[in-house]
């Protein structure tokens, strides 16, 4: 009986977070200067890239995207979760974009966070946690 009660709490916590990416080290990023810093240096610094874009001018551009959702543990409770459930979603986004040169010409970070809610919830603060935490290994 407890190992199944384990389980099922097990599945619960599970079940009540989704992640999309990985977090970027924001002092890494701070690192990355326009005309200065190379292509191989931004690999060294933060890694490889989720997405890489290419347009007709000869600029390369790498997408860094990290999505988090965790609900709330009013969620899962029957009936009150009807009024008092919802998610937190924290979102982090890096591109940097090269010139042909292979030399950094743009660099665009952004973080933040949004709130879902039901019933007396909705239109609660979200919460912000650092960009620090679960940093993307290089």
């Amino acid at each position: 009986m407890k190992k199944l009660l384990t389980l099922a709490l097990t599945t619960i916590l599970l079940a009540g977070c989704a992640t999309v990416g990985r977090k970027l080290d924001q002092a890494s990023v701070d690192k990355i200067k326009k005309g200065e810093t190379t292509r191989d240096e931004v690999l060294k610094l933060i890694g490889s890239p989720d997405q890489m874009t290419r347009n007709g001018s000869g600029e390369v551009t790498f997408s860094y995207m990290y999505v988090r959702a965790t609900a709330k543990g009013a969620s899962f409770i029957p009936i009150v979760g009807a009024f008092a459930g919802g998610a937190n979603v924290q979102n982090q986004m890096v591109m940097v974009t090269f010139g042909p040169d292979s030399i950094v010409k743009d660099v665009i970070s952004t973080y933040g966070a949004t709130e879902s809610g039901m019933g007396a919830s909705a239109g609660s603060k979200p919460e912000l946690k650092g960009v620090e935490e679960n940093k993307r290994p290089k």
